[in-house]
């Protein structure tokens, strides 16, 4: 789960950590999204009073930043700044250890500037960087591994001539370490947005059973339902559908060779949405998936919600005959606008067929 940069600088504050104060002479004014340039879109912006501060956070909201919408906006005392650094705390996925990325120039910018990678470990004396730094490193490298952070960025750590202090930060919480923790952050998904009512029902169908994988589910602005088997290939089967001109209601996966149940809950989070004008069901052909298994929770998703709108199923594998049995049966007892195929059709023409079918 990423952090709004408020958020973000609440959990450092209880830390021990420093973060410009909400009053001064002069004011900085910040869109909370989570979008990055935000001052080159119109997010950052400078006042002279409060009075004027408050004005301009009002102007901000309801505004859109890189497709982002501001809903909250934060308001702090401009710092002058003496020196500035970057420093970011992350798990190295070679190492399989945090390391840390130090710049003695932080800023904007910092993508374009050199910046060191240190490997850590949990007991780490910051020997590398500047002594008087090596306090408010350990601090928040303590923060990075007791809060369970996948990621961790400052950028700026500023300081003003008496301390150091956190202009601006991002942090990306790990979900699964929830239970570790009192978070009461609004669910919200890696698109900057809580999550919608089908993406938390979807989420527990995996938290309550961990046979196979099912509630992976992530809601879009489209109208074709996705009932996708696989990671690699629910990815192509997507971008095949947007090339033939289609738009997903959805990204799912499913795989592992989940119960009929998992399969049931997650059919009936996609059909549940408002508005489909079609449905796409397709995957790979299966080793270590009972297919009959899986579809019967499809066909009893079927048989409750009885859809009008068009639908085209790619599936093969373990007992595909008997389950390919079972779907034709329910789309006589439907009379369903549905077309079945096995592997003799390539994945990515299902799109094609589909699209066909909803002209």
């Amino acid at each position: 789960m990423k952090l709004y940069e408020n958020e973000a600088k609440k959990l450092l504050e209880k830390r021990g950590l420093n973060t410009p104060r909400q009053r001064g002479e002069a004011y900085v004014v910040k869109a909370q999204v989570l979008a990055s340039d935000r001052k080159k879109h119109g997010g950052i912006k400078f006042a002279d009073s409060k009075d004027e501060a408050e004005r301009i956070a009002e102007e901000m909201k309801g505004l859109k930043i890189k497709g982002h919408e501001v809903e909250e906006v934060l308001i702090e005392e401009q710092i002058d700044i003496n020196e500035e650094y970057y420093i970011t705390f992350l798990w190295d996925t070679e190492s399989r250890n945090p390391a840390m990325l130090f710049s003695e120039s932080g800023g904007s910018g910092i993508e374009d500037r050199e910046v060191e990678k240190i490997e850590l470990d949990e007991e780490n004396d910051f020997i590398e960087l500047p002594e008087y730094l090596r306090p408010t490193a350990e601090k928040l490298f303590q923060a990075f591994l007791e809060e369970d952070m996948e990621f961790l960025e400052v950028n700026p750590l500023a300081f003003d001539g008496e301390n150091f202090l956190i202009i601006d930060a991002m942090i990306e919480l790990e979900d699964d370490a929830s239970f570790r923790h009192k978070w009461d952050y609004p669910e919200r998904t890696e698109f900057a947005r809580e999550k919608t009512e089908r993406e938390i029902r979807a989420e527990k169908i995996d938290e309550e059973d961990h046979r196979g994988v099912a509630g992976k589910y992530t809601e879009l602005e489209g109208n074709i339902g996705m009932m996708l088997a696989g990671g690699g290939a629910s990815l192509t089967n997507m971008d095949a559908l947007i090339a033939s001109g289609g738009k997903p209601a959805n990204y799912t996966e499913y795989g592992g060779n989940p119960p009929t149940e998992k399969v049931y809950r997650l059919s009936k989070v996609i059909m549940s949405k408002e508005n489909l004008s079609g449905l796409l069901h397709v995957g790979g052909t299966a080793n270590n998936t009972n297919i009959l298994r899986t579809m019967k929770g499809f066909v009893k998703a079927l048989r409750e919600e009885k859809p009008d709108y068009p639908i085209v199923i790619r599936r093969d594998g373990p007992q595909a005959d008997k389950a390919f049995e079972l779907l034709r049966e329910v789309r006589d007892e439907l009379d369903l606008d549905m077309e079945l195929y096995r592997n003799n059709l390539p994945m990515t023409e299902s799109s094609e067929k589909l699209m066909e079918m909803m002209d």
